[in-house]
């Protein structure tokens, strides 16, 4: 065999060094199967650290360092602790006479099942804070099992999205406890104003309504609005009182918690700008020994956006105005008993010029704009059903504002030929995008 060896020529000794060379096919696939399936502990976030470290992986010369432990290795095995903590199965202690297996469960399925539980139990909830702080509670619950999951990788897709929902909602805690403690600082008289005569109101939405508007302070006999004025105020009785007059005689008064110039607001209609006044107010002359009548003062631009952006302030306030109306009645009766009505023939046709008044000054406003008659129109049958506005009433009102029934019906009014101030096939409605603007980012905001 030595001969041989020694007799072989250099193409048959390179063959031969070639074969010897070359692996088996079964351990070379055996070999990288092996590697491809070497998965570092706790996922992706254990290989990474083990690479940042300069530490050998869990697969190689059995997981033995090849560095010395420094300040970042020591936050990495508190992390791998952790895991291992969280990740750790713990048997469950059923009697066998239920299920022969042993049951385990993990911490981090804790976690995920608390979450689920929590968003059931929302479910059953009505208070509005409470379901956004479960919210909370149960995001963040589900952020533990999304990071530490048993399969050992984290679930990037729902941590981030329950990191947003928590911020949403943290956001909206927040804002709600902060307008809570601005209505606990309102003063005195305006909580009990809102616990006598607004107290449909909620109290954080009653502090919104406060905020928007402008004390402003008169001494008794003071003129507030002379009929035929044109005003762009709402206001409401703070303290005193206020005598409502007109054509020189007062046909009623109205007291603490009592609205004044609200131009059909009770009944849904919401007119911006200038409405002209059918009576004058004036603040009532020491009938109470009152020094001063205080009004709380809106502008009817303001008022109207925040009803518009607050929907549970404008469904509580217009129960609020209902309830106003039937006291102003009352407050007339009282009046017609007690005898200081002199003349109550006299009296009733001023009430009835006051009606057809007030309801002629909102037509005017709405029939500005084509486009708000068509939006009002129902409101307006509304308004007159509540204060039995009948035909002929009706029909004085639009005369006042220069419209016939037939127009009011087609939505528009005819004009002569010479006269295109007020063409309506020219006409282009108002688009107040400012305002629709900021309703629809108070509607994301909350």
């Amino acid at each position: 065999m030595a001969g041989e060896g020694l007799s072989m020529g250099p193409s048959a000794a390179a063959a031969a060094a070639g074969r010897s060379m070359v692996r088996p096919r079964s351990t070379l696939s055996t070999s990288r199967r092996s590697k491809s399936t070497v998965v570092p502990p706790f996922g992706d976030c254990g290989s990474k650290a083990y690479r940042g470290t300069g530490a050998m992986s869990p697969g190689a010369a059995g997981g033995v360092p090849t560095s010395a432990a420094t300040g970042g290795g020591r936050e990495v095995l508190s992390s791998l602790r952790n895991d291992a903590f969280l990740l750790r199965p713990r048997t469950l202690p059923i009697p066998r006479w239920i299920s022969p297996k042993k049951q385990t469960i993990t911490l981090s399925e804790c976690f995920g099942h608390s979450s689920f539980i929590l968003v059931a139990a929302s479910y059953a909830t009505d208070d509005w804070l409470m379901l956004r702080s479960i919210a909370v509670v149960g995001s963040s619950a589900m952020l533990v099992f999304t990071y530490f999951h048993p399969h050992g990788r984290v679930l990037w897709l729902p941590f981030k999205w329950n990191l947003l929902f928590i911020a949403i909602n943290s956001y909206r805690i927040g804002r709600v406890m902060y307008q809570r403690c601005l209505s606990e600082m309102l003063p005195d008289d305006m909580k009990r104003i809102r616990d006598d005569h607004l107290y449909v109101v909620e109290p954080v939405e009653f502090a919104k309504l406060v905020q928007a508007g402008t004390l402003v302070t008169y001494a008794p006999g003071d003129l507030v609005v002379q009929q035929g004025d044109m005003n762009r105020f709402v206001h409401m009785v703070v303290e005193g009182e206020l005598e409502i007059m007109c054509d020189g005689q007062v046909t009623y008064r109205l007291e603490e918690g009592s609205f004044a110039s609200e131009s059909g607001l009770h009944a849904g209609i919401y007119l911006r700008g200038a409405v002209e006044s059918c009576a004058t107010i004036v603040a009532a002359r020491d009938r109470n020994r009152s020094t001063r009548i205080r009004l709380l003062r809106w502008d009817r631009d303001g008022l109207v956006d925040l009803l518009n952006r607050e929907k549970g302030l404008r469904r509580s306030l217009k129960a609020a105005l209902s309830w106003d109306i039937i006291r102003k009645l009352k407050g007339q009766r009282v009046m017609l008993a007690s005898g200081e009505v002199q003349n109550p023939e006299q009296w009733t046709n001023r009430r009835s010029s006051q009606n057809v008044g007030r309801y002629a000054a909102i037509l005017q406003n709405i029939l500005s704009d084509p486009e708000q008659l068509r939006m009002n129109v129902d409101q307006l049958a509304n308004y007159r059903e509540i204060h039995h506005i009948d035909d002929d009433r009706h029909r004085q009102a639009l005369e006042r504002c220069g419209w016939t029934p037939e127009e009011f019906n087609t939505g528009y009014r005819t004009v002569n030929d010479g006269d295109d101030s007020n063409d309506d096939e020219d006409f282009e409605p108002k688009q107040d995008w400012k305002n629709k603007a900021s309703t629809a980012v108070a509607k994301i905001l909350g």
